[in-house]
């Protein structure tokens, strides 16, 4: 299903994204869109133009009013982790289950491109244990593997797991080991206690020389209610299924106070201490939130 979904047309330029990554067209000329660690630095060379400019050493600007970047010797093979959130919120809206259909189709066109790049690359789910990990690797067949593992989860639309992702995170540190390059995919549904377990995590995973992102993956109407031509509505609790009714106007005002709260305690204290963290609304396609993250 996810190979079809990739190479359906109003995907198709998503490939030829890839590809033209692949081949040095991409930014410039550099031979791929995610990068590996570079151990020692090189050279100066002179800036050509169609080059990535973030590479663009400005100190040296400032001195010589000249433009060069900096090149590095026994650059590595990145190799990339995506670890996916699957407790039951991640398969919310109910009808569509989008956030969680959007992640795995993120996934799966990242992971087509490292392949394509000869870059290792696992995916690890979690929810409230951890429910499958692959091994790095980097062939077609892998590939192929993880497609079907992503496909299960479509598979799953009835799923019913509580949060446990930032405790099996904290569990995993030593594990996931260093210089790699991670990708933390999840609504960041957590309570107060489970944000300071994640924002701690994520600074040791990054302190083993790792690179982190966040990939927040948000549904529109988790922060304003569709319209309705009711004052009340009827909300689930997909971990607990208690049912609470609520004023739609108290309702839209919670939603907004929760947003906020969880920009305040959680992503902007990311943020601050240099973990990137990607907003990825699901309504938008496909294509606008892998240029995102790429």
């Amino acid at each position: 299903m996810i190979e079809k979904l990739l190479k359906k047309s109003e995907y198709k330029s998503l490939e030829i994204l890839s590809k033209e990554a692949l081949e040095g067209l991409f930014h410039g000329k550099h031979k791929s869109i995610l990068h590996g660690f570079s151990s020692e630095f090189k050279e100066f060379k002179s800036y050509e133009q169609g080059e990535n400019p973030r590479n663009i050493d400005w100190k040296l600007f400032g001195k010589t009013d000249k433009l060069y970047t900096k090149t590095y010797q026994d650059e590595t093979n990145i190799k990339v982790y995506f670890i996916l959130d699957i407790s039951s919120s991640m398969y919310f809206p109910i009808d569509s289950n989008e956030k969680i259909n959007k992640a795995v189709q993120i996934v799966a066109t990242l992971s087509t491109i490292l392949q394509k790049q000869k870059d290792s690359f696992g995916v690890i789910f979690m929810s409230d244990d951890l429910t499958f990990e692959s091994k790095l690797g980097h062939s077609l067949a892998h590939l192929k593997y993880i497609y079907q593992a992503l496909e299960n989860l479509l598979d799953e639309n009835s799923i019913k797991k509580k949060t446990g992702f930032p405790d099996l995170i904290k569990d995993r540190i030593e594990s996931l080991g260093a210089k790699k390059k991670i990708y933390f995919i999840s609504d960041l549904m957590f309570t107060e206690d489970e944000n300071s377990t994640f924002i701690q995590s994520m600074l040791e995973i990054k302190a083993l020389k790792n690179e982190v992102e966040i990939l927040y993956m948000v549904d529109p109407s988790e922060i304003t209610s569709p319209n309705s031509y009711s004052n009340y509505m009827n909300i689930e609790d997909k971990e607990t299924d208690e049912i609470l009714s609520i004023h739609i106007d108290q309702f839209n005002e919670t939603l907004q106070k929760m947003h906020e709260l969880k920009f305040e305690n959680l992503i902007s204290k990311l943020t601050q201490k240099g973990i990137k963290t990607h907003l990825l609304s699901v309504e938008q396609p496909l294509i606008n939130l892998v240029k995102q993250i790429i």
